[in-house]
């Protein structure tokens, strides 16, 4: 198989060198403080060829250096998603992720090895685990929480009383949220822009998932047998479902996101951390306890179903 052979290794660095050229190198000539110019992307082109020919002679080093580059381009580029959204940057993040792939490849990872290298177990394992993406994707609902003591002025179009304005928003009203705005109030209510808050939650999720991934990969966690840690991705994804219910809800039963009216000091949101954890708290255990409630029925189907067909193939033996 290509992905596993390590004679093959030199169509997989290939690859990984066309993906360099269609997306631009991740190494790159940089002079001044202005953007790269075309011969610093040629130098980055030549410098990624002769590390990806390096690494088809066995290059340990060459192969680090093309992974710690790669990996940085794609946490930089994620470090966009929530002001530039589009095909363009997801194109990019998949074209990096596609050359991280390529060099964690066991083809790849065994032609750097030396001749009569032990495989320790786990070694060509990549899929992670269940709970290292939920955790990632916890983390960036929780980063973009945080992100509400980010403080910005009165949205454009703030009430001043002149025509055209947008009427209604004072322009003592602030905006939370980072890097995008988007919790603000009116007219003593507040009112959450779901796209700007998608958006950061987006970013910071990729940027948690890339971290952690990078994370399980470097240490001997993927040694673990596959399907293990089902307990871990039950308690992690019903954290995530907790959060999640609180947020879109606003809170249930205590409401942690109101806002306040106090011209001229302070028009905005308001929210209790007390609230926000106590409705998670207890959303968390609704869902951990219906995981556990489906877990055990579905042991107790499983016995009641082998049962049955032991019964029913010890009575055809006996007949």
């Amino acid at each position: 198989m290509l992905w596993r052979d390590p004679r093959r290794a030199g169509l997989l660095m290939g690859a990984y060198f066309l993906i360099s050229l269609a997306a631009g190198p991740v190494v790159y000539a940089e002079v001044g403080s202005g953007p790269p110019a075309p011969a610093g992307h040629v130098f980055g082109a030549a410098a990624a060829g002769f590390l990806a020919w390096r690494v088809t002679r066995g290059g340990r080093v060459s192969r680090t250096l093309l992974i710690i580059a790669a990996e940085i381009a794609f946490l930089v580029t994620a470090s966009g998603i929530a002001s530039s959204f589009g095909p363009v940057l997801f194109g990019l993040l998949a074209a990096y992720a596609a050359q991280v792939a390529l060099l964690l490849s066991p083809a790849v990872y065994q032609r750097t090895r030396p001749p009569g290298w032990a495989a320790p177990p786990g070694w060509a394992r990549l899929r992670p685990p269940l709970v290292v993406i939920l955790l990632g994707v916890l983390a960036g609902l929780v980063v973009t929480l945080l992100g509400l003591s980010s403080m910005s002025g009165p949205p454009p179009g703030c009430d001043l009383g002149d025509g055209g304005r947008l009427t209604g928003i004072v322009c003592e009203t602030v905006a939370e949220g980072a890097p995008l705005r988007w919790l603000t109030a009116y007219h003593d209510a507040p009112v959450v822009n779901w796209a700007a808050m998608t958006r950061d939650w987006a970013q910071y999720a990729v940027i948690s998932v890339a971290a952690l991934y990078g994370c399980w990969l470097a240490t001997r966690a993927r040694e673990e047998t596959a399907g293990r840690g089902a307990a871990a991705a039950a308690i992690v994804g019903s954290a995530l479902c907790g959060l999640t219910f609180t947020v879109l809800t606003g809170g249930i039963p205590l409401t942690w996101l109101t806002a306040r009216d106090d011209p001229p000091a302070y028009i905005g949101p308001a929210y209790s951390g007390r609230a926000l954890l106590a409705d998670t708290a207890l959303w968390t255990l609704a869902a951990l306890s219906g995981w556990l409630a489906v877990r055990v029925l579905r042991r107790r189907i499983h016995r009641e179903a082998t049962g049955a067909s032991r019964m029913a193939a010890g009575t055809r033996a006996s007949s």
